[in-house]
């Protein structure tokens, strides 16, 4: 088992680097961004399109992503890899030049839509083509991961990752909003240079009809949990533009960056995740490592949800002298109130994540739709009902509150179809512990210092260890780790 588990981490790990590196240098934009933008309302502009396309590029993907991993993987029915990934390359690349046609001819009512004004249509006009490019990367990216190159996979976003803040900071200080879209749009077209090599070494110009007929047969219904996701995600942020504004908007979008951190976290798991259950499937404990990873899984997230949340005002508000004030300008401080709250939902979608083990094995697509369609249509209510009473935080409530419904309706499903021995008792203790340590934070050691801080940080391991959370096994494993670091 631990053999198993320590290939996921390994892997984990690298997405997790590339990850980590992709969203710090998102937070070096963050500041730069809302300092040169004039405004709050100007970043609001931002966070609404990048919200557009978002949703729109669920219809750019239409399954074929998560259908490609599952038959690139398993290769069910005779399929051939290259069979697969070029009808899958076909597929996105014609739904691709269609939707941009689209986006980029009626520009001006995509504008209306967003914003009701055709203001921005020029800016809509750069998301073609950022859509264009990405929905092309996005095949070559999905066979490095199945294919289990992760350094690969590492090397190439680090590559795009500079790029984009290199082509963000000149353009957004010459062009302000449009230059953030320039910016990107340019990094797109680099992505797609830089796995141009990967299409041609895989590609080959026939189209299986048998194929496609699979593909868009198990992907398809990945479209309504596709927008769903996004929905809760993103939404909101339309929500507060046309309820609050569009100060509002920019200012709700800082505090939600701020929270990616556990975002990263869940998406270098997921990364890591599908290809792994998909490749031990047939093992005979494949059970058992199933819901060791889930326990470990809320363990660690719940730890890196500690930091943030004792650490987020000084984050903040640490002076970086290049920029001339606090990381984040104080304009922007009112949505860091949402982090703690938008970060567990992302721990609820992390534990989604996990129990989707059994719809990919028992090919039942069709409950996700109805999972999590019905979430998105709790997160629409209480969006509606929450930000006239509570503002900001009437949004990030609605969020957590439509990740933990859908995990909870995925676990009850999940446990008819391919039912797993979850470690329920150990996650409810780590739990318990989590929410004493927020207790204690919030009621009594708020103001402490840093150093102070990082005490009672550091605790968490000792409690777990002192309370009787680890098992024989593990105790041993980490027993045998600590005397190989010593020797």
């Amino acid at each position: 088992m631990f053999a198993e588990i320590k290939r996921l981490s390994t892997h984990i790990s690298v997405y997790g680097f590339t990850n980590i590196l992709s969203r710090s240098l998102s937070f070096v934009l963050l500041p730069i961004h809302t300092r040169i933008l004039e405004s709050t309302a100007d970043y609001g502009v931002a966070i609404i399109i990048f919200a557009f396309i978002g949703f729109v590029n669920v219809l750019y993907l239409h399954g074929i992503d998560t259908a490609f991993l599952r038959f690139y993987l398993l290769r069910e029915k005779g399929f051939t890899k290259k069979n697969v990934f070029s009808t899958a390359m076909f597929s996105i690349s014609a739904a691709s030049i269609v939707l941009s046609t689209c986006i980029f001819l009626y520009s001006d009512h995509f504008s209306r839509l967003c914003f009701n004004t055709s203001e921005y249509s020029h800016i809509l006009k750069y998301t073609s083509g950022i859509l264009f490019f990405d929905s092309l990367a996005i095949v070559p990216f999905l066979t490095l991961r199945a294919e289990e190159r992760s350094f690969k996979f590492m090397v190439l976003k680090l590559i795009i990752i500079i790029l984009t803040i290199g082509f963000n900071i000149y353009f957004v200080v010459q062009k302000g909003v449009e230059g953030i879209f320039i910016a990107n749009f340019l990094a797109s077209i680099a992505a797609f240079a830089l796995v141009l090599p990967i299409i041609t070494a895989k590609i080959t110009l026939t189209f299986s009809k048998k194929v496609y007929k699979e593909l868009l047969k198990f992907g398809i219904p990945y479209i309504i949990p596709g927008f769903s996701i996004i929905s809760m995600d993103l939404i909101d942020r339309f929500f507060i533009e046309r309820m609050l504004g569009e100060s509002a908007a920019g200012i709700y979008g800082a505090g939600y960056k701020m929270a990616m951190a556990m975002a990263v976290a869940v998406a270098s798991f997921r990364f890591a995740w599908h290809p792994f259950f998909l490749s031990i499937a047939e093992n005979k404990n494949a059970k058992d490592i199933f819901a060791r990873v889930l326990t470990y899984f809320v363990t660690i997230a719940g730890w890196l949800y500690l930091f943030i949340t004792f650490f987020i005002q000084d984050i903040v508000a640490i002076q970086v002298p290049f920029i001339g004030g606090n990381l984040i300008r104080q304009e922007y401080w009112g949505g860091m109130s949402i982090v703690t709250v938008v970060m567990a939902a992302y721990i609820f979608y992390g534990i989604y994540v996990n129990f989707v083990v059994g719809i990919y094995i028992k090919k039942k697509s069709l409950y996700l739709a109805a999972i999590t369609g019905v979430a998105a249509s709790i997160n629409i209510v209480l969006n509606f009902y929450l930000i006239p009473r509570f503002n900001m935080m009437g949004a990030a409530v609605a969020t957590v509150t439509a990740y933990a419904c859908m995990a909870l309706m995925l676990a009850l499903v999940t446990r008819k179809l391919f039912s797993i021995q979850y470690e329920y008792g150990r996650l409810l203790h780590v739990a318990i512990i989590i929410g004493t340590f927020i207790f204690l934070y919030v009621n009594f050691f708020n103001e402490y210092n840093l150093l102070l801080k990082f005490i009672i940080l550091g605790a968490y391991p000792f409690i777990l260890l002192i309370s009787g959370f680890f098992k024989p096994d593990e105790k041993a494993a980490l027993r045998n780790k600590f005397n190989m670091m010593l020797s």
